[in-house]
């Protein structure tokens, strides 16, 4: 007797010279697939997403064999990981300011303060970004983490905000959990061309990995870090 199977797949990706797109299979991009094959061979897309997301869904459905409770549990946890959308802080006391303020050491997915801007806040057209603008800068929020790692569109959405040739770009990273490093190596590079055209680049609120991935791959020159868009805009219009 045959067992319905779920398993986890991803089309290769290809770039504009027909060559494979390289690390493009690590568990943090997008694009890869949940599907579940059914003892008759036909097979049904549950879900797509990131791998990490993925196999903890897969790994929760093991015990179940009955198709309807098998997208019923995927629906379950696809609710719990969309709303899964805070983290416990670590932080540290001043014993000398016990009544004051706590400083973050690593930054929640939603919890950081507001920039204050001088103009509305503004979505990119796809959802990509939400931008706030200060005295001529942008801060560039990551509104949708789970396609930070897609580079051939990271790379389309950083090339939209050259475009509107701001006197300097941050890009405020809180949201993203884990990022590839070919999305970083992305980074540096727009980080390359925002020097050629003058322009001033950062990274703000990043998360623990975020940081513990720079420092792995020891490029010799990486983004700018600060610790908040406050932060980074304060030396940014100082500087001018």
């Amino acid at each position: 007797m045959h067992r319905r199977l779920i398993i986890i797949t991803k089309d290769p990706e290809f770039d504009d010279r027909g060559e494979v797109v390289l690390g493009q299979c690590e568990p943090f991009t997008s694009a890869w697939r949940l599907i579940l094959v059914h003892p008759n061979r036909q097979q049904e897309e549950l879900l797509s997403g990131t791998y990490t997301d993925l196999r903890k869904i897969q790994e929760s459905c093991t015990s179940i064999e009955e198709p309807e409770k098998v997208r019923k549990r995927v629906n379950e946890m696809r609710a719990l990981i969309n709303s899964s959308v805070t983290e416990t802080v670590a932080v540290e006391f001043d014993e000398e300011e016990a009544s004051g303020s706590t400083k973050i050491l690593d930054p929640t997915q939603t919890d950081f303060m507001p920039v204050v801007t001088d103009q509305i806040q503004q979505t990119s057209g796809d959802g990509f970004f939400e931008l706030n603008r200060h005295q001529g800068a942008i801060v560039a929020l990551v509104a949708d983490p789970e396609r930070a790692s897609d580079v051939a569109l990271l790379n389309q959405q950083l090339r939209k905000l050259l475009e509107q040739r701001p006197k300097a770009i941050v890009l405020d990273l809180s949201r993203i959990q884990n990022l590839a490093t070919r999305a970083l190596q992305e980074l540096c590079l727009f980080r390359d061309q925002c020097e050629s055209d003058r322009i001033q680049f950062g990274l703000c609120n990043l998360r623990k990995s975020v940081q513990k991935l720079i420092e792995t791959l020891g490029h010799t020159n990486p983004p700018h870090v600060y610790d908040t868009p406050e932060s980074a805009l304060a030396e940014i219009v100082q500087s001018k």
